[in-house]
């Protein structure tokens, strides 16, 4: 027993190791603990068309009596750092939701519909045509450490929290150029919509309106072909996501309304070759010759890595708003104008 006693005295003392989180409370010095980086806030610009009408209806919304989201918590949900963890095991949560996950959830439903595709004929309905980054910094959430390193962990969870609620579908895949794997396509549903009072022959009718003014600005295919180029030039493709494309297709079906595709079809039965000649003639007079060299370095530009979707909208909308007929009659000028203002020329 003598000796049991003596070998516990001899015995060292354990080494004290601190902790990460004790050494950033001793690097801070007594200072206060950050909370958070940013305060989630819609910082983009207005839209038009469509887009305004679904902003202000969400302006408004009440995340508290949101009844999808009750039910959410009270069953408890899987945040985005565990959805491939097969033994996490959701927890209940109380009903009432803090003030900083309800600014975050309306900051993301105001950038994700003031970006959205409303292109009625469009394969895949309500597409979000912006990378996440920037979606991050139109909700004012993106965070840039020292060393580079960009963050926006605010947005994943409010996007994997709507997830959940089935407000939208998310594609996920690896981002060639970051080597990180991340939300690349975001598709909107209907029950986005329906679940802050927007019925769907409404949202039908601002379909066939936003349809007519795409027409006459002659916008209906050149944004969705820029973008699918951008899809294809990073590697993502979804025609083996086959359980994604029907779903898509179910949101297509349910707010596109039945009357605008027999329109449609009537009005191409009765023009027949007299529509295919004045979409020639309208197409050979907006857009120039395919061996036009600014035309084809501004295509070469507009689908590069360097050029996200909405900074070629915005350059586009600038263009023609200080030269609105130069388009028409001087191609090779407008896309020059472009090119200079891009600063790629």
């Amino acid at each position: 027993m003598a000796n049991q006693i003596v070998n516990l005295r001899a015995s060292p003392a354990p080494q004290y190791h601190p902790s990460r989180r004790g050494e950033a409370n001793r690097l801070r010095k007594g200072l206060s603990k950050t909370h958070r980086n940013h305060q989630p806030a819609f910082t983009g610009n207005g839209p038009r068309g469509m887009a305004s009408k679904v902003v202000a209806r969400l302006r408004n919304h009440d995340w508290n009596r949101n009844t999808a989201l009750i039910a959410l918590r009270q069953r408890g949900y899987t945040p985005w750092s565990r959805m491939f963890d097969k033994t996490f095991q959701p927890a209940p949560m109380r009903v009432s939701t803090r003030q900083e996950s309800r600014e975050a959830l309306t900051a993301l439903s105001l950038t994700l519909a003031a970006n959205c595709d409303c292109n009625p004929d469009s394969e895949y309905m309500f597409e979000v045509m912006m990378p996440v980054e920037e979606l991050a910094r139109r909700m004012g959430v993106l965070h840039r450490y020292d060393n580079g390193r960009q963050a926006y962990d605010v947005l994943l969870h409010a996007l994997r929290v709507m997830e959940e609620l089935e407000y939208l579908v998310v594609h996920r895949a690896r981002d060639t150029d970051s080597g990180q794997f991340k939300p690349m396509r975001i598709f909107l549903t209907e029950t986005f919509f329906t679940s802050r009072g927007i019925g769907v022959e409404e949202i039908r009718h601002w379909l066939h309106q936003y349809r007519q003014w795409a027409i006459a600005r002659g916008l209906t295919q050149s944004l969705r072909e820029r973008h699918l180029l951008k899809m294809a030039r990073m590697g993502i493709d979804i025609e083996r996501s086959h359980s994604l494309r029907n779903r898509l297709r179910q949101i297509k079906r349910q707010v596109v309304s039945p009357d605008l595709a027999a329109e449609k079809r009537q009005v191409m039965d009765s023009l027949g070759s007299q529509l295919e000649n004045l979409e020639r003639r309208i197409k050979k007079s907006a857009t120039p010759s395919s061996g036009g060299r600014h035309w084809q370095a501004w295509v070469r530009w507009s689908t590069g890595p360097e050029a996200p979707m909405y900074r070629v909208r915005e350059l586009e909308q600038a263009v023609q708003q200080a030269h609105p007929e130069l388009k028409v009659s001087d191609p090779e000028q407008y896309y020059r104008r472009l090119l200079e203002k891009a600063g790629a020329l």
